[in-house]
């Protein structure tokens, strides 16, 4: 009886790991559709404003200031592509000890490029459908990766699971 309970805690502790790191996946991914729903159909930035200018997106950041446990939605008032803080809309915790793991550049060629870029903002604004992304090194710096047709957030549980969202500059987004 004690062998077949330890197997059942030990089989639930496994799943219970896949299904939070699947829910986060998925979380992330309706977040990007979202942002990019927004951006495309112009929502009003703040009800009554008549201000629909802002394009809207998610900033993820590994660098110092950032934090591998959250990640910010945003509307982009200025339009600069870039996250600012007074910009933020929302900050969303990670829970169940999920984590950002890293943030990759999907190529057009090469294969993905991990452990270079630090933070990603992606962003979406009217009339384009297409995901405009900005890189930033280890030193905060915005540059433009060679080849770069996306980027992919690499996602782990406490278990050593992993799931990645990848969003394209095309517009579309995926959960791997």
């Amino acid at each position: 009886m004690l062998t077949i309970m330890s197997v059942i805690i030990f089989n639930q502790s496994g799943y219970l790991d896949s299904a939070s790191l699947s829910n986060l996946a998925d979380d992330i991914a309706s977040k990007a559709v979202q942002s990019q729903a927004y951006g495309i159909a112009v929502r009003e930035l703040t009800p009554g404003s008549a201000d629909f200018s802002a394009a809207y997106g998610l900033s993820f950041s590994l660098l110092s200031g950032g934090s591998n446990t959250s990640y910010n939605y945003f509307a982009d008032k200025n339009d600069n592509t870039v996250f600012e803080a007074s910009e933020m809309l929302e900050s969303i915790q990670i829970m169940r000890g999920d984590y950002i793991e890293d943030i990759c550049i999907i190529r057009s060629s090469g294969g993905d490029q991990c452990n270079s870029a630090k933070r990603v903002d992606v962003s979406f604004k009217r009339p384009n459908l297409e995901a405009r992304l900005a890189f930033f090194n280890n030193g905060g710096q915005q540059y433009n990766p060679a080849n770069m047709i996306g980027a992919k957030i690499m996602l782990k549980s406490p278990g050593g699971l992993t799931r990645s969202v990848s969003i394209y500059q095309n517009g579309q987004v995926s959960v791997q």
